[in-house]
């Protein structure tokens, strides 16, 4: 998108963000747009229940985060995250971080892969139906950023970060729904082949 930098009041001048369209992209402009095609496509359109671009940003950054890192370092199985709180001799801030890594995990797991968290081994909890298990974890997503958003209400540099924690909180499933599409629609997440496609590619080799 072109900035507008303004050499005098009446004749503003644009610059673009990306001069060379051939060159080298953020990670992130790779998911700015499918990202909002999902939403888009999800029935959960930017802005359209308040304010939450700052939503769109923060899930981006989590996608960069999930490509270059190990998605799994730090991360508790299943509902150990309620069950097993950080200790209280910690800080707020280190609290709220482990809190958060919990649901940032979860939101992600869930809405790219349908699995609650990619530490445990089942995908189904024990005695558990699969709808039975997806609202647990969902649960423990959106309780984790509700703690998260609790435990920052006194830091003013967080407040932003804070906004974000409040609104996955409250409409967490909404989010898991855009993600879910993203996967399936835009990334070929979870894409499954049939007889006649596997046996056109078998024939092919």
């Amino acid at each position: 998108m072109p900035t507008p930098t303004a050499l005098s009041p009446s004749r503003p001048r644009y610059l673009s963000l990306f001069p060379d369209w051939e060159g080298r992209r953020p990670l992130g402009w790779f998911f700015a747009e499918p990202l909002l095609e999902a939403r888009a496509e999800a029935g959960f359109a930017t802005n359209c229940r308040g304010t939450d671009e700052d939503v769109n940003m923060y899930i981006l950054g989590l996608l960069v985060d999930w490509v270059t890192s190990d998605p799994a370092v730090g991360v508790a199985p299943a509902v150990d995250p309620l069950f097993m709180p950080p200790s209280r001799r910690l800080g707020h801030r280190a609290r709220a971080a482990i809190h958060r890594r919990q649901a940032d995990h979860r939101l992600l797991a869930l809405g790219l892969f349908d699995r609650g968290d990619l530490v445990r081994r089942r995908r189904t909890g024990w005695r558990m139906t699969g709808a039975e298990t997806r609202a647990r974890d969902l649960t423990v997503m959106q309780r984790g950023y509700a703690a998260a958003a609790d435990l920052t209400a006194g830091c003013p540099d967080l407040r932003g970060p804070r906004e974000v924690w409040r609104k996955l909180a409250t409409h967490g499933e909404d989010y898991v729904h855009v993600l879910q599409t993203l996967a399936r629609r835009r990334l070929g997440l979870g894409a499954r082949l049939g007889e006649a496609d596997l046996a056109h590619l078998l024939g092919s080799a």
